[in-house]
């Protein structure tokens, strides 16, 4: 197969055949600019899908300032988002910042999650670990947060508002294997008023249509799992 060759021309088209390499090195020949390996640049470039290369540098090199993230919701695309949605989403991006984490000035392809998201990592280009990601769908958005060692912060957790504690005791994301597997990477463990409760890892700690309202809630949750962690406040 011959190998491809990125021109002006080129069509934006990610996971189609061409490796996200490729498109990273062509803007950093045609632009001069080092352009770090990693979450940001992919999120961008699925913004540009159908766009050509040529169209593509345009943008890259007028963006003077990334956007915030309610100027990106403000953009045609997002349409489907409601407007009490969009104000959630503001307000959760300013507290998390304060927490030192942010969603890396893009808003990505939602994948079977939702028609988008936007994900929260520590306020560092080398950050892997994901803390939380907003779903945006049609007519609502869920807020996922990502928790280990729950027990370490069992009387937190007890003495929670319910719409807190609900996430953590609800049947939603029971583990249903039958038999278990032992040390399953994928299974939480915990215990809260004395019960033990198994979940999947992969559907649990959701908050559907959340709310400004209880946004202190949220961040506080965050904060208990996160912030003695070196989370930087800005």
């Amino acid at each position: 197969m011959a190998k491809t060759v990125l021109t002006e021309d080129t069509i934006v088209a990610i996971g189609k055949g061409i490796p996200l390499y490729k498109y990273r090195d062509f803007f950093i020949a045609a632009t001069g600019k080092d352009i770090a390996v990693g979450f940001a640049f992919q999120s961008w470039l699925n913004t540009q899908t159908g766009k050509t290369l040529k169209d593509a540098l345009v943008e890259f090199r007028t963006a003077a300032t990334p956007k915030t993230l309610s100027e990106l919701l403000a953009e045609p695309r997002f349409s489907y988002v409601a407007d009490v949605d969009k104000a959630f989403c503001a307000a959760f991006d300013a507290a998390i910042a304060e927490l030192g984490y942010d969603f890396g000035g893009s808003i990505g392809e939602g994948y079977v999650w939702g028609k988008n998201q936007i994900v929260y990592k520590k306020s560092s280009t080398k950050a892997t670990k994901v803390v939380a990601r907003i779903f945006l769908r049609d007519g609502s958005i869920v807020l996922r947060m990502f928790f280990s060692h729950i027990d370490k912060h069992r009387a937190y957790i007890e003495s929670a508002p319910e719409h807190i504690k609900t996430v953590f005791t609800s049947a939603v994301g029971d583990c249903s294997c039958d038999p278990k597997k032992p040390d399953c990477r994928m299974r939480k463990t915990y215990t809260l008023n004395g019960r033990l409760i198994e979940k999947c890892s992969g559907v649990v700690f959701e908050f559907h249509d959340p709310t400004t309202e209880k946004l202190t809630d949220y961040l506080g949750l965050l904060a208990e799992f996160y912030a003695a962690k070196g989370a930087q406040k800005k």
